[in-house]
């Protein structure tokens, strides 16, 4: 029987956090931080890092949250930029023969037992994402690690089945690999 090592990934051209999973198990946690003002340098800076995850852990898929515009309240320059680093990241990804699979928040935020939707705003979720990490696994962690520890737990924990909603093979139809 073949292991399955997910890494899962909250993209940020700042500060993406992200997480191994191996069979159910976290195997390991961080958040990458770029401080420079460049935007190409951060996006750089983030696939270096996560080629060193790769190598270190050799996962046999991704999972990665999509990125909306609503995410960023409809903020255009803020989506370009998750985009360019996503689209980056896709391209690593490809390169090294791993499957990707792009989920909405929303869903594995449901998944987590985190309720989203109207009314509740963006920055009442990342304590409760902390919490869960909390209870879960009693780390302290931040926010961008909680997700990624959320996402890599709701893509090997998920009781919830998956819709075409909530996984996006990529965002255009694109086929890789």
């Amino acid at each position: 029987m073949n292991t399955e090592i997910i890494l899962a990934i909250d993209g940020s051209t700042k500060n993406t956090g992200w997480s191994i999973f191996c069979d159910k198990e976290l195997k390991g946690y961080g958040a990458i931080g770029a401080g420079s003002a460049n935007l190409y340098h951060r996006i750089d800076k983030m696939v270096e890092e996560i080629k060193k995850i790769i190598d270190k852990y050799k996962p046999t898929r991704v999972i990665m949250e999509e990125v909306l515009p609503e995410d960023v309240k409809n903020n255009n320059n803020v989506f370009k930029t998750l985009m360019y680093l996503q689209g980056f990241l896709m391209k690593l990804f490809d390169e090294n023969k791993l499957p990707v699979e792009l989920v909405v928040a929303s869903h594995w935020r449901k998944c987590c037992g985190i309720k989203t939707g109207a009314g509740i705003r963006r920055d009442s979720l990342k304590p409760k994402d902390i919490q869960f990490v909390k209870k879960t696994y009693n780390l302290n962690v931040n926010d961008d690690e909680a997700d990624a520890i959320c996402i890599g737990w709701s893509a090997t924990h998920d009781p919830l089945p998956i819709t075409e909603e909530a996984i996006i093979k990529d965002s255009f139809g694109f086929e890789f690999g």
